[in-house]
């Protein structure tokens, strides 16, 4: 049984694709593996992963959770007051948030996105700096770093020239046992929220303008009027930066009464949310991985997405892609697959098989592979 020391610093209150990323692979490598987590006081009271005979929480103050003070602290002062020859090895599952200055121990580090260097204006000034400057300079330090996806590295080949033998693409995978639970769990929640007819479904933070609701939207204003009455847009996800813009936008809209936000939706109903959608839409400008795809697919709903980032690398050929610039484009999508009964079915059936490729036992195998690897080039 391998020692393992992680970090969660940076975990978005359980409410972001990365805090999903970092619920997972905690569960998975804790099944075999001795983890010692690093986690705020708050985090530490809804991390769904429970403290067990393989799981233990080593718990700081919330006051260290204040972004600059934590980027500081966590490079500069944990290392050096965690006591980390105790581990086989440290395992750091968002790499583009939060490091270590140094290890003396062998080092593995997930590394998301660089989305900020595709968005204009997804970051304040110092974030940017961080994520070009800092980020950079101390990855470099880390034994191996993992990549969710061909995208993300070729990003990171690109933007912070590391060397290619660095950087090990590791696919991340959804939860199943969620997604294969029974659906009819929270009807009635979903129901109230105004969910009465029929829906295309979109599953992000309401962010702007990376996240790309504004053209989704008036994507939708531009379907025909009787599929508009077939069809409500159903937006999940939390108010974030920007959120205010597409929310004003959409009350203005003519359409505004079959546009949908429904706030954060807990992941015991996002089975009965996916199940009954008719279609899922996927138009973000950049996504490291994209896991909503996956679980989409996994509950047999057709996905059409961005024709960017790493979306149609995992989608494959079970998705029909867009320009996420153009809603006229993301429109004719969405209108090919509703209009088509036997394309809708097809997309269906490779969708199920293209998400059965993905999963948590993967991407833990190759984590300990590369601890491995390591051990041995180091003999």
């Amino acid at each position: 049984m391998l020692k393992i020391l992680c970090s969660v610093m940076g975990y978005d209150g359980g409410k972001s694709g990365i805090s999903e990323y970092i619920n997972s692979t905690l569960k998975e490598l804790s099944k075999k593996n001795s983890v010692s987590l690093i986690i705020s006081k708050s985090d530490a009271e809804i991390f769904p992963v429970p403290e067990g005979k393989n799981l233990k929480y080593i718990i700081y103050p919330n006051w260290l959770k204040k972004p600059i003070l934590n980027m500081f602290w966590h490079l500069f002062i944990l290392p050096f007051t965690i006591g980390m020859k105790k581990y086989d090895f440290v395992f750091l599952p968002a790499g583009n948030r939060r490091l270590f200055c140094y290890y003396n121990i062998p080092s593995i580090v997930t590394f998301h996105d660089l989305s900020q260097f595709h968005i204009e204006g997804k970051y304040d000034a110092f974030r940017m700096f961080y994520i070009k400057k800092i980020i950079p300079f101390f990855l470099k330090k880390a034994d191996m770093i993992m990549s969710i996806s061909e995208s993300t590295k070729k990003d990171m080949l690109e933007f912070y020239n590391f060397p290619e033998n660095k950087i090990m693409v590791n696919y991340e995978s959804f939860d199943f046992e969620t997604y294969n639970m029974n659906v009819s769990a929270g009807k009635d929640k979903v129901i109230a929220a105004g969910l009465e007819k029929k829906y295309l479904l979109y599953i992000a933070r309401i962010e702007h303008p990376g996240k790309n609701h504004l053209n989704l939207i008036k994507a939708y204003e531009q379907l025909p009027d009787k599929m508009k009455e077939q069809y409500d847009l159903a937006l999940a996800g939390s108010m974030w930066s920007g959120g205010e813009k597409i929310k004003a936008y959409a009350e203005q809209s003519h359409d505004c009464d079959k546009i949908k936000f429904l706030g954060f939706v807990k992941k015991d109903l996002l089975p009965f949310l996916y199940k009954n959608a008719s279609l899922y839409v996927f138009p973000s400008y950049y996504e490291g991985f994209g896991i909503p795809l996956l679980e989409a697919m996994n509950t047999g709903i057709p996905v059409v997405c961005s024709n960017t980032s790493s979306l149609p690398e995992i989608g494959g050929d079970a998705t029909l892609t867009f320009n996420p610039a153009k809603p006229s484009e993301i429109k004719e999508r969405i209108v090919e697959v509703l209009s088509d009964k036997n394309l809708y079915k097809k997309m269906k059936e490779k969708g199920l098989k293209n998400a059965a490729k993905f999963t948590w036992k993967k991407h833990i195998t190759k984590i300990i592979g590369a601890y491995e690897q390591e051990i041995n080039r180091n003999k």
